[in-house]
């Protein structure tokens, strides 16, 4: 028993109506960028496609001639969106990841939102600094690989031909 007492005592207590609350207001900011991937169109070249929010550009792969670490997660949240969970890992690895991270959010917050659970403390009980770490690595990873994939595929951008 003493067990149970120390380890629901770590978690503070909070009010049934507070939690629906805050849960429906996770499951909106994290169903966003899934209802935004969904009214774009991606770009099959697996960049771009945020352009058609009115943003410019990559300033990276014209500047520097790499993509920024982000290059492709809008693309990879618009094919995600899609259903299109093949093409969303092709753009960005990460951003897929996300993607169904956000999808999962959102699930787990509608439903505490919902029932008043506690599965939305369950779940961010498990989050720790090896998530984090985790997390960073995949990052990084998905950026190589997309400096690789527009290496070898040599996309064409507004500015020309990529340098190699």
């Amino acid at each position: 028993m003493q067990g149970v007492a120390a380890s629901s005592a770590s978690v503070l207590p909070v009010a049934p109506a507070t939690r629906r609350l805050s849960a429906l207001g996770i499951a909106a900011a994290s169903s966003a960028p899934l209802a935004v991937g969904a009214i774009l169109t991606p770009d099959p070249s697996g960049v771009g496609t945020h352009e058609q929010l009115g943003l410019p550009a990559c300033g990276w792969i014209a500047g520097l001639g790499i993509p920024c670490p982000s290059c492709g997660m809008t693309t990879s949240f618009a094919f995600a969106a899609r259903g299109d969970l093949a093409d969303a890992f092709a753009a960005q690895p990460a951003g897929a990841l996300l993607a169904l991270l956000a999808a999962m959010v959102t699930v787990v917050a509608l439903w505490t939102a919902l029932t008043g659970s506690r599965s939305w403390e369950v779940l961010w009980s498990g989050v720790g600094r090896r998530a984090f770490w985790a997390a960073v690595a995949v990052a990084v990873l998905a950026w190589v690989y997309k400096i690789a994939v527009l290496r070898l595929a040599e996309v064409p951008v507004a500015t020309g031909a990529l340098p190699w």
